[in-house]
């Protein structure tokens, strides 16, 4: 049976929807201001889209996971010209989204139907991206091969030699996922850099809730300070030592 897809209008703005798949929220968009991130763990990402570069100089991103494609959306408004792909397997999905919230005409968003795995494989080698962006959601469980080493060097092998990858990571209590991911890029590239931002309750394992991990070869200090300094709401960057017991355990 094919997955229930609704959008649900916004109580706090009137131009505000939310994608809904089989009654779970999968986006939040604003078709008036696109800058406008409604989900925490959506603004977090934001926040590394803002600071990877100077303000307003165009990225080639990369967006494994399109939903409502929010974050294509945020980008070209905050970041014009700039050159994407937006990645997802569902092409109803797609088809709903783009007819419901139409891109803007003069964007150079690129919408492609597939796999991640496979998109990974048919994309340009020559072509590197300045940020990745993974965000695999089916309803509200992740694809078993985002835990892979194999599947985030394909991420990282996709980067631009000062890029970044980052990937959404919405977790149980006690941090499973966050766990399996992190311990996977770092698997694939010991020597990457590598950071957790999200509420102190859920990177100490104590509540449910949305993570996001930050990986590069080098990470820029003015990342690290914009996820420690723009909120929205408490948070927590975790990095060195303080990572490595969240990840492989006190020794």
């Amino acid at each position: 049976m094919a997955p229930r897809i609704e959008f649900e209008a916004d109580v706090f703005s009137s131009t505000g929807l939310t994608l809904l798949v089989d009654g779970a929220a999968q986006s939040h968009v604003d078709a008036h201001d696109p800058t406008r991130l409604f989900f925490e763990y959506v603004r977090r990402i934001g926040h590394v889209l803002d600071a990877v570069a100077d303000p307003g100089a165009p990225l080639r991103v990369l967006h494994l996971g399109g939903g409502a494609m929010t974050l294509a959306r945020y980008v070209e408004a905050t970041r014009p010209d700039s050159t994407q792909v937006v990645v997802d397997a569902d092409a109803r999905l797609v088809a709903i989204v783009r007819e419901r919230l139409p891109l803007p005409p003069d964007a150079r968003i690129a919408v492609m139907v597939a796999d991640a795995r496979d998109a990974l494989a048919r994309l340009p080698d020559d072509e590197p991206f300045d940020v990745v962006v993974v965000d695999l959601y089916t309803r509200l469980d992740s694809p078993a091969f985002v835990d892979e080493p194999a599947f985030m060097r394909a991420c990282l092998d996709r980067l631009d030699a000062t890029g970044l990858l980052v990937v959404n990571v919405a977790d149980a209590a006690g941090g499973p996922r966050l766990a399996a991911q992190a311990r996977a890029i770092a698997r694939a590239e010991p020597a990457a850099g590598l950071v957790v931002a999200g509420p102190p309750s859920v990177l100490a394992g104590a509540e449910e809730g949305n993570a996001v991990i930050v990986a590069g070869p080098a990470i820029p200090p003015r990342v690290l300070e914009r996820l420690r300094d723009a909120g929205p709401f408490p948070v927590e960057v975790l990095e060195g030592a303080r990572l490595d017991v969240v990840l492989w355990g006190s020794c």
